[in-house]
């Protein structure tokens, strides 16, 4: 069953927000009652015990524990255990100078976690959660209202996490079980990931969908450009300033927004066109494999390939489509007329060239060939005949703000 993350802005009365806002409170008091009793430990024996048993211990003495309800205490304490854990995993990298994890700001509210469907109810677009039954001022639920963007058939709510903050207010982020389409036919297509043309799908009748990617390039290097005149972070002060991570912030939301839609529009177009099984070329370690130079590696190193990929595999499931992943090995370099292995066919960006007579795009050419690696057959067969090499029809996608916009005249 394919699981979905949903936002939705939570609607709530004064006096419940003051009560969920006094529970993220306790949420952070346990949180760094915890980390005290750890670093008094530790320095007075010199060890810490960082065990689910000797947390447990812990709680029983922290009284704003009995402020929010009993499994959101226990996922605060395994925050504390992989708080920890991280640190453990920094310090023995050589990558933090600190003794133990740091405290959480006093004031800030933390979030409140409800999972396996325990302590919380949604009946239509009302979410009822626990709070307990040891608070103070005896409230033990609380009952608001979400506003969801998204209409999509919910089977079950499977997690919650409510979060604070100072600009958006109280938000839900909702992990739920969604009913999926069932695909329209048995079409298949290939994928070829790329910088300049991002995503080039080549279907089993011989069109390829060509995603440009200019727009995401444009932006990363318009924010790199704003990164340089910011100090970075070096070995010796390793934490990164104020303005370095709203940078960061501002980049990483402006690209994920663009990847969203240009990975919704290619599914969509998939399923309308039949498609139930979507093949990708497998890039596990291509930035160990890759070595272009300095400038070229940190634009390749820094393109977001495995992100496209749990993009489209997620929004694939939704729609009943099969993602299957297939080895890249020469893919770029083998002639798909031929099948003849040579570097120097690719003549320049954009084109493949072969002595046999094949001629097309090389990001299609490479998507052809991962086509006949995961189905055994070339999605230009039926249309070959004697004499003549037959080449994808390529439709290019170019990628805007809100939308992607097709080609105005008919591609040759």
């Amino acid at each position: 069953m394919p699981m979905l993350t949903l936002q939705a802005k939570v609607l709530a009365d004064p006096e419940t927000e003051r009560v969920l806002l006094d529970a993220m409170l306790c949420a952070t008091k346990v949180y760094n009652g915890l980390l005290w009793h750890l670093r008094e430990e530790f320095k007075n024996t010199g060890t810490t015990k960082v065990t689910r048993q000797r947390l447990n211990a812990i709680l029983k003495t922290l009284p704003r524990a009995k402020g929010y309800y009993s499994l959101s205490v226990q996922a605060t304490r395994d925050e504390v255990i992989q708080a920890y854990r991280s640190f453990f995993a920094l310090r023995k990298a050589e990558r933090t100078r600190h003794q133990m994890p740091g405290f959480r700001r006093k004031g800030m509210y933390s979030p409140l976690r409800y999972f396996d469907g325990y302590g919380f109810s949604l009946e239509g677009d009302r979410l009822t959660l626990s709070l307990g039954t040891g608070r103070s001022d005896g409230v033990r639920q609380v009952t608001v209202t979400l506003q969801v963007g998204r209409n999509v058939p919910i089977l079950r709510v499977r997690n919650v996490l409510l979060t604070y903050d100072a600009k958006t207010g109280l938000r839900a982020h909702l992990v739920v079980e969604v009913k999926a389409k069932e695909p329209l036919g048995h079409r298949k297509v290939a994928v070829d990931l790329g910088e300049t043309q991002a995503i080039t799908a080549v279907f089993d009748d011989g069109t390829a969908l060509m995603y440009n990617g200019r727009l995401i390039k444009s932006i990363r290097r318009y924010w790199q450009k704003v990164r340089a005149k910011v100090k970075p972070p070096t070995a010796e002060n390793p934490r990164k300033s104020r303005r370095y991570r709203r940078i960061e912030r501002k980049e990483s939301r402006q690209v994920n927004h663009l990847l969203h839609i240009m990975t919704a529009d290619f599914v969509r177009r998939c399923w309308e066109a039949g498609v139930d099984t979507i093949a990708i070329g497998d890039l596990k370690a291509i930035r160990e494999r890759i070595d272009y130079g300095p400038v070229l590696n940190q634009r390749l190193h820094a393109w977001p390939y495995g992100k496209i990929i749990k993009m489209i595999e997620y929004k694939a499931g939704l729609y009943g489509i099969e993602v299957i992943k297939v080895s890249e090995t020469y893919s770029s370099q083998r002639c798909h007329g031929c099948g003849e292995i040579r570097k120097s066919n690719r003549v320049f960006r954009g084109l493949y060239r072969c002595d046999c007579g094949w001629r097309t795009h090389a990001d299609a050419n490479g998507a052809a060939n991962l086509f006949l690696a995961a189905y055994k057959v070339s999605p230009v067969a039926e249309r070959r005949s004697s004499g003549d090499v037959a080449t994808p029809v390529v439709v290019p996608i170019r990628l805007g703000w809100h939308t992607v916009h097709e080609p105005t005249s008919p591609a040759a």
